[in-house]
């Protein structure tokens, strides 16, 4: 049975938003590495921020999937929040983990986690799967696979997995942990591929 998400409208415009913040600092950061002109910065991210409404796919178990086009461009994603989140009574914003699937882009599949606070500058967020382990970067509220790591298998280990946990630490030190169940997460996976393929 899926956890109540909130109201779904409210869900999908953070996600979106959200979602459009965080391509907005990913462009930023691969197109200032490759001493791009000013210009072609100002325009990435203008486009990244034209996008129409999402459109859900589904829910499977702890997973919803949605799908919306980027500048005519399809593209799906699908989420989910944590079933526990320690320690209680920190003060945080919305937290979830996220899939993000672009045909049309050179990386294809993204896993990000948006935390809630701002991570610790430069700090190092441990994601973990049963015995597997995982480091994510942090930039602000998000988590992500460094660039040159491959996100497929980190999808690889949630496709088998039932549940996962991230760590991380917030810019007042607190160390927090987020338990995700990924009952549903291959259904939902497999959803967007199909919609956005």
């Amino acid at each position: 049975m899926l956890r109540k998400l909130g109201s779904t409208t409210s869900l999908e415009s953070k996600t979106k938003k959200r979602y459009s913040e965080n391509m907005k600092t990913l462009f930023i950061r691969k197109l200032s590495a490759a001493a791009l002109a000013t210009a072609l910065c100002l325009t990435a991210v203008q486009s990244v921020a034209a996008t129409s409404d999402p459109r859900a796919l589904g829910v499977f178990k702890d997973w919803q999937a949605y799908t919306w086009s980027e500048n005519g461009k399809k593209l799906c994603y699908m989420l989910s929040r944590p079933t526990k989140s320690l320690p209680k009574g920190v003060k945080r914003g919305d937290i979830y983990l996220m899939v993000t699937y672009r045909p049309k882009s050179k990386s294809k599949e993204e896993v990000s986690h948006v935390t809630g606070y701002t991570y610790k500058d430069k700090s190092v967020v441990e994601l973990s799967i049963g015995e597997r382990k995982f480091k994510l970067a942090t930039d602000s509220d998000v988590a992500w696979i460094p660039e040159g790591e491959s996100d497929a298998k980190l999808i690889g280990a949630m496709r088998k997995g039932s549940k996962l946990i991230v760590k991380g630490r917030s810019s007042r030190n607190t160390l927090t942990t987020d338990s995700y169940s990924l009952q549903g997460f291959t259904a939902a996976h497999k959803q967007i591929r199909k919609s956005c393929s």
